[in-house]
């Protein structure tokens, strides 16, 4: 019996999802320039060909990762922040599971950390100016900041401005836990051993982006 519409348009979801797991794959370990549609569809566990037919071209198919990837930061931002929760305790806990991430879902971190390299190559200047991904984050904290000044939860000052330092402060933290898991990697530890001794680090970075916030701070 023939498919339905809707059979194939699941099918066809599925295997685009299939790709874009393998297009990440292969570009947080080999960049753009040296990615190829072959390896894309090894790691999805498709034929080359079909790859082509969803994307006339190797550009078009990380173009279309880069935006997945963007969509899918504004999703888990906007969903985190609409838990139940104080501004202080959302911005930790946001602040938590960025940093387990290096460990639990790695591919996402580390195509953030890669992605700025090849912005201009995929995206033209216009495109750039109007990719919105960053400010629609940062937009959903100054909202939460916003409402924890109301409240008197989050120290009163300029909430764009504090929003710019706790995230900057993630970042950082970031880096910085990035940099001691592939030590600890590279000595042959495990992810999970990494994980274990790197936990004093990420409660320390944790507490760090919720003191940026905090009320107790002198003036």
């Amino acid at each position: 019996m023939p498919r339905t519409k809707e059979q194939n348009e699941e099918i066809r979801l599925r295997r685009k999802e299939e790709i874009m797991k393998g297009a990440l794959s292969v570009y947080v370990e080999n960049g753009y320039a040296a990615a190829d549609i072959g390896d894309v569809a090894e790691r999805a566990g498709v034929a080359r060909g079909l790859v082509y037919y969803y994307y006339k071209d190797k550009r078009s198919l990380f173009r279309d990762l880069f935006m997945h990837m963007f969509q899918l930061s504004n999703l888990h931002t906007r969903k985190h922040f609409s838990q139940e929760g104080t501004a202080v305790e959302l911005c930790a806990k946001f602040a938590t599971v960025m940093y387990q991430n290096l460990f639990e879902n790695s591919e996402h971190v580390l195509f953030f950390f890669r992605m700025r390299l090849d912005l201009q190559e995929l995206f033209t200047k216009e495109e750039l100016h109007n990719l919105l991904w960053r400010d629609n984050n940062l937009q959903v904290v100054v909202e939460t900041l916003q409402k924890g000044m109301e409240a008197g939860q989050i120290r009163l000052m300029s909430p764009e401005l504090l929003t710019e330092q706790y995230w900057g402060a993630i970042m950082h933290g970031m880096g910085f836990l990035k940099r001691k898991r592939e030590a600890l990697l590279k000595q042959g530890k495990t992810m999970e051993e990494a994980e274990q001794l790197l936990k004093p680090e990420v409660e320390d970075a944790t507490r760090t982006c919720a003191a940026i916030i905090s009320l107790n701070v002198p003036s």
